[in-house]
């Protein structure tokens, strides 16, 4: 199943103004670029739009179908065996 989630970041700045500075709203949005989740566009107005990526659609399935694993800690050591001296 995939979404498709297309928006313009004004919209996403002014529901969020009461919240979020548009600064923080920009980096937050920037950083989901970066990391592959979305995928920026310019419409034909010059306004940025933004678009779920394959693997933002994988993680947006991941998160709806178990929102507590996603948030696990994969990077915690699993615990080793006692050691007898």
């Amino acid at each position: 199943m995939a979404l498709y989630i297309m928006f313009d970041i004004n919209f996403v700045i002014q529901r969020l103004s009461d919240q979020f500075s548009p600064e923080i709203v920009n980096k937050s949005i920037q950083g989901l670029v970066n990391k592959g989740i979305l995928e920026q566009y310019t419409d034909e107005d010059g306004n940025f739009q933004f678009e779920l990526t394959k693997f933002g659609n994988e993680c947006a399935e991941e998160l709806i179908s178990d929102p507590m694993g996603f948030f696990a800690d994969t990077n915690k050591p699993e615990e080793e065996d006692e050691m007898v001296d």
